[in-house]
């Protein structure tokens, strides 16, 4: 029988004492994860990101509540067999090649010798590591090298993959490889679960969002959930002359041209303002779109309306 939750917490709580003052760094968390999701968990620093991972590996026992993977309590070794773990700062051998890694990693974790080595290509390649998987870790930069540790999390051919700030410290070429790597494995039907800054990656790849502050689960839920529609509207126009484009800058704070196209992002309060100008223009509205905010947005609005009475977490 299939396990329903890859994922599943009650209660989770984690408080930490520390010269006679306690700490709570996560309180009462509750989550439901399906096989197959993808799911960001954002927070900003000492939200309770890192604890919760930590909790749900068995790295740190909680304080009290409980935590299964595929229906197996956590504190159970059996309940990671399933499971590759990403840290956030990884750290390896320099001296080593990825390949090398990832077949002592392979031996560590018991992988007869017959599959090592098949299972090493695979991961290296679903990471898209294989193209540099002969060179020492320390002479490759630091893309390169979480995509070395998140081939050491695929080695085991796990079914979940708990990534601790994946794209951390990454260019911003190095993070779109990120990002389609991690498309990828969800299209392998990975289950994954990662904690991000990078709330831009968290919208274009998870199915839902969870966001944690001082230790509180506040909102859980798609991307399309989680945001609100603005008082901002996207208009699209054709046939815009220079002077009536001009006349548009002076309104609109964000407008482009996109080929023959004219793109304006509009506060609705000089909507109509603006489409009558361009009437006048002669120019040819294409569309009009309420504007919806970036997740970006939504965490900040969610984290700025939660109660100040939530206690403070001290801890990742």
């Amino acid at each position: 029988m299939q396990a329903q939750w890859a994922i599943r917490t009650e209660g989770l709580t984690k408080v930490y004492t520390l010269r006679k003052q306690t700490h709570t760094a996560v309180h009462d968390l509750n989550l439901r994860i399906a096989d197959g999701e993808t799911v960001g968990f954002i927070g900003a620093n000492g939200a309770g990101k890192t604890t919760t991972i930590k909790m749900l590996l068995h790295f740190i026992a909680p304080t009290r509540g409980r935590a299964w993977l595929y229906d197996i309590p956590c504190e159970q070794p059996r309940a990671r067999q399933k499971v590759g773990y990403m840290p956030e700062q990884p750290y390896f051998p320099r001296y080593l090649s990825p390949r090398e890694l990832l077949s002592a990693h392979a031996a560590l974790a018991g992988v007869p010798a017959r599959e090592a080595e098949h299972r090493v290509e695979v991961a290296l390649e679903l990471a898209r590591a294989d193209t540099f998987a002969h060179r020492p870790i320390g002479k490759l930069s630091k893309g390169m090298t979480q995509r070395v540790a998140l081939a050491q999390a695929l080695v085991g051919d796990p079914q979940l993959l708990i990534l601790d700030e994946p794209a951390s410290g990454l260019d911003p070429v190095s993070r779109v490889e990120m990002r389609n790597v991690l498309q990828a494995l969800k299209e392998h039907g990975k289950t994954i679960f990662l904690s991000s800054h990078h709330l831009g990656e968290v919208e274009r790849i998870c199915d839902r969002v969870a966001i944690i502050h001082r230790g509180h689960l506040l909102a859980f839920g798609t991307p399309q959930e989680l945001t609100q529609q603005t008082d901002r509207y996207v208009l699209v126009a054709e046939n815009v002359s220079p002077d009536a484009e001009r006349a548009l800058r002076q309104i609109c704070a964000n407008v482009r041209r996109d080929s023959a196209q004219v793109v304006a992002v509009i506060d609705g309060d000089r909507l109509s303002v603006v489409m009558e100008a361009l009437q006048k223009a002669s120019a040819r509205l294409v569309s009009v779109n309420q504007q919806r905010e970036t997740l970006e947005e939504a965490f900040l609005r969610i984290v700025q309306n939660a109660p100040a009475t939530l206690p403070v977490g001290k801890a990742a």
